[in-house]
């Protein structure tokens, strides 16, 4: 099986990890990624992937695939070396192969944000879920097959979205196994990870500056939190490759059909 990871050529240099944060997104990430910018770290978050491309989530794509189907070989440390070489802390990644991204680094430092269950599964649903239901509607359902970003994008978002749903999907029973999915896999992490290698921060109990600067070391700035994790925020984020992505589709699917519309008129006069 051709893996887009085994693509890119290993890497000269590979930047030592300070920290592996194993949160689930939605839990808080997007304000740890751009405050841990602003501390001097460099991050790799899913907003690193929105940037980089299509290449980039393919690269998720197969390693999710193999770690939660077992199709495919899992990751390990050569792969992620290729993947975050440039980078010191690694966000988000790691809840698509936890055991892949533990067993590659078994001497890191930890972090586990978490949040109330139910709350985590309704932000799931007004962000992931809401643009992955748009994949799967007209105009996107056929314009995502033009952009090899949207299209990876929304394999990756039911890929996700019917693992942690046990299939139900966005149904009230699809919520109710978010939730109760979200719980085993914070379970999992604790069970896995030693105590005095992970900091558990729980949102609701507050998170920003106070709980993070402490665990890796480094003076509390004197700038506000750059983050309120709102499915607006999301959707700012992930807004303006969507917009592409549907032009490109539009442009794309017009080119065709109107050739094929005056041959049509063509034939009718004939």
């Amino acid at each position: 099986m051709s893996r887009a990871i085994d693509a890119i050529p290993t890497p000269a240099h590979v930047t030592p990890k300070k920290l592996i944060v194993l949160s689930a997104p939605r839990t808080g990430t997007h304000g740890l990624y751009l405050a841990l910018k602003v501390l001097g770290f460099k991050p790799y978050h899913m907003a690193e992937v929105l940037k980089t491309g299509s290449t980039a989530v393919q690269i998720l794509n197969d390693g999710l695939v193999a770690e939660m189907f077992h199709k495919g070989k899992p990751y390990g440390r050569e792969e992620f070396d290729k993947w975050f070489a440039d980078y010191d802390v690694i966000i988000e990644m790691p809840f698509f192969m936890l055991h892949s991204t533990l067993k590659a680094y078994p001497d890191a430092k930890f972090l586990l944000t978490e949040r109330d269950p139910n709350k985590w599964a309704k932000s799931f649903v007004n962000t992931i879920g809401r643009i992955t239901t748009s994949f799967h509607r007209f105009p996107m359902v056929i314009f995502k097959y033009f952009d090899s970003f949207a299209s990876s994008m929304s394999f990756m978002g039911t890929t996700v979205q019917r693992y942690y749903t046990n299939g139900y999907e966005l149904t009230p029973e699809g919520q109710k196994q978010l939730a109760e999915n979200y719980k085993t896999y914070i379970a999992e992490v604790k069970r896995l990870v030693p105590p005095e290698r992970l900091k558990v921060c729980k949102l609701e109990d507050g998170f920003g500056w106070d709980e993070i600067c402490p665990y890796l070391g480094v003076p509390i700035p004197d700038v506000k939190w750059p983050s309120l994790n709102t499915p607006e925020e999301f959707h700012e984020i992930t807004g303006p490759k969507l917009q592409r992505a549907f032009m490109k589709g539009l442009i794309s699917t017009t080119s065709i059909i109107a050739p094929v519309i005056a041959v049509g008129f063509w034939y009718l006069r004939k």
